[in-house]
């Protein structure tokens, strides 16, 4: 086998547990052992012919294997139906065996796409948030999806397929020697030449179609959404025809390329067939030779009747080592993505949050977070982002109480949103420590439900309903209607949604664009409120809002004050002077932390922004 079919396979077992790779073990060793029937049935076909042939011409069995056999089973004309009735039923039950266990494999294997998906989904999601965005969406989406499926149907299935189709090869050739040394010789040399010469011609064209075609298939699907998710842009700059040619480029080259892949498996068939007629013409050729009619017609019986079995096991193998081939190209991206968890994994582990039903969310809103104090300590915590030198944290250290309400300030690139990402949990940091509630944050998460909320600038509006947006993730029959419209309530929408007919079943369209972008940014505060959260992070989070909107926003949050603790980066330094505390960042590092009014006198730049306010 291949080097590199034979690396793709083991990594493919590698992503099946223990009990997995017994099975499918188990279940290949059963399909070799059928390989046994059609042997049995082979040789009493070669039996039925040399007794029929000798009966009709007087002529005795010159033909080792065939003579003892002949030995052992009876003679005459009833005996000989019977053997050859034997013989068909023998490789009719093989087939019939054999075809139902390869569907059963197959179905074993295709339940574990998404065994295989869901796990590596998880470790995925449970590495911090600068890791997952090490790659593109495409690339991480093909990975879960048509990589498994690579993996699974594309590479373990054919391998089991292969196994078999090698025991049933080896042992007609043990058969064969059995009954003719030189036959034996000459099958497995003209029909193994055949087969190295389709798997070296074929073989890398089979591997350099499956990944272009992954390739074709991901680009041609990051070029539409890219044009969809730049519409306005590409339309008043003039340049949608650009995005439409690289889509139906791709999408061309994505036809060819299965053009090509069917011709590809079409090959070997022919190839096959064409060898089956020039292979039978010559052993007939020497047999009519160097052996007696009786001889020749058993010994030539056998071979067609063992070739009615090899030619289709062959054509099965070189089939099942190009599918393995061009499937590998599509896996590579889960084997890629499986690896780089793992590396990250041996750096780093971090805790894995403990599995939360929708019933123990609700139940945590519902009992409002016992033992929760959403209180926060920040100890020289410290951040380098992957292939950059200047930290984006440096010894930071805070500590806000609970029913705090701080403001994280700065310009650009100072490190607010990577500060509020840490405490979030969604990045880790390189050095430090972080607590909430004596915790660390994903152990709270893990603990706590619901107790900590997160809106961001920009909010993702996933398609379906206003409930469901709202009540991100839950179950339809475990979301509570209650909790919906008093988020929508304190979040302006609710009296928008009530002129509507359907309430909050309100489609909102692919990305939210049933809504204007207050709105989509009032449904995120929405979200965030559903869980009646006890920690809340605000990223700019009434920055799409109109004046008014945002006044009114701005007084329902200042009404948790002393009940919720609130961390709000904002540029917009009027939105933060009421806050409890201010924090401001520079470059990484806590340059001051206290009132407004302290920040105001210790920071040169911030007072300048805010006398140029008026404030």
């Amino acid at each position: 086998m291949n080097t590199n079919v034979k690396t793709s396979v083991q990594k493919a077992f590698s992503l099946l547990n223990k009990r997995d790779q017994r099975i499918l073990f188990a279940a290949t060793g059963l399909q070799m052992l059928l390989a046994l029937l059609d042997l049995a049935g082979v040789l009493l076909l070669g039996l039925v012919a040399a007794s029929a042939a000798g009966a009709a011409t007087g002529t005795p069995l010159n033909v080792s294997g065939i003579v003892i056999l002949e030995d052992l089973l009876p003679t005459g004309t009833n005996a000989i139906m019977v053997m050859a009735f034997i013989a068909a039923l023998l490789l009719v039950s093989k087939s019939v065996i054999s075809l139902f266990l390869t569907r059963r494999i197959f179905r074993f294997i295709a339940t574990r796409q998404g065994m295989i998906a869901g796990s590596i989904a998880e470790r995925l999601l449970n590495r911090p948030l600068i890791e997952l965005q090490a790659r593109s969406s495409q690339e991480t989406t093909a990975a879960l999806t048509t990589g498994i499926t690579a993996v699974t149907i594309g590479i373990l299935g054919p391998s089991i397929v292969i196994g078999a189709e090698i025991a049933l090869v080896f042992t007609m050739g043990v058969g064969l020697i059995f009954v003719d040394p030189v036959v034996a010789l000459f099958t497995v040399v003209f029909f193994g030449a055949i087969t190295l010469l389709l798997q070296r011609v074929l073989g890398n064209w089979a591997q350099e179609l499956g990944s272009s075609s992954t390739k074709a298939e991901i680009g041609s699907m990051e070029s539409i959404q890219n044009a969809l998710l730049t519409y306005r842009e590409v339309t008043v700059a003039g340049r949608r025809r650009l995005f439409l040619s690289r889509f139906q480029d791709l999408r061309w080259e994505a036809a060819r390329i299965q053009a090509d892949t069917y011709i590809l498996y079409q090959v070997g068939k022919y190839v096959f067939e064409i060898s089956l007629i020039v292979g039978g013409g010559l052993l007939v050729l020497l047999m009519t030779i160097t052996r007696d009619v009786t001889s020749a017609i058993a010994i030539i019986t056998v071979f067609l009747a063992s070739s009615s079995r090899i030619f289709p096991s062959l054509m099965r193998m070189q089939t099942s080592l190009a599918k393995i081939r061009e499937s590998t190209g599509a896996a590579q991206y889960s084997y890629k993505l499986v690896a780089a968890i793992e590396d990250a994994e041996r750096n780093y582990l971090p805790p894995a949050i403990p599995e939360t039903t929708p019933q123990d969310f609700n139940a945590a809103i519902h009992t409002g977070y016992p033992g929760f104090l959403a209180n926060i300590e920040c100890t020289n915590v410290s951040l380098v982002y992957p292939m950059t030198s200047q930290p984006a944290l440096d010894k930071v250290s805070l500590s806000i109480s609970a029913g705090q309400s701080v403001a994280l300030v700065g310009s650009t690139g100072a490190g607010k949103s990577t500060l509020a990402d840490v405490i979030l949990g969604v990045l880790f940091p390189s050095s430090g420590n972080i607590e909430i509630s004596g915790l660390r944050p994903l152990e709270v998460v893990g603990k706590w439900p619901g107790a900590m909320a997160y809106v961001p600038q920009e909010v993702k509006v996933l398609s379906g309903t206003v409930r469901q947006n709202v009540a991100l993730g839950l179950p339809p029959d475990e979301i509570d209607d209650t909790l919906v419209w008093e988020a929508l309530e304190r979040a302006q929408l609710a009296d928008f949604l009530r002129q509507d007919r359907l309430g909050i079943e309100t489609e909102v369209g692919e990305n939210g664009v049933q809504l204007s972008g207050g709105q989509r940014q009032r449904l995120g505060i929405a979200r965030g409120l559903y869980s009646r959260p006890r920690l809340i992070v605000l990223d700019e989070a009434t920055s799409a809002l109109d004046a008014e909107t945002e006044k009114v926003i701005t007084e329902t949050l200042d009404s948790l004050a002393g009940q919720v603790t609130l961390i709000v980066i904002a540029h917009r330094l009027a939105t933060v002077r009421n806050c409890n505390q201010v924090i401001y960042l520079r470059e990484g590092e806590l340059l001051s932390g206290g009132t407004f009014e302290h920040v105001r006198s210790t920071v040169p730049d911030f007072d300048a922004q805010a006398r140029i306010l008026g404030l």
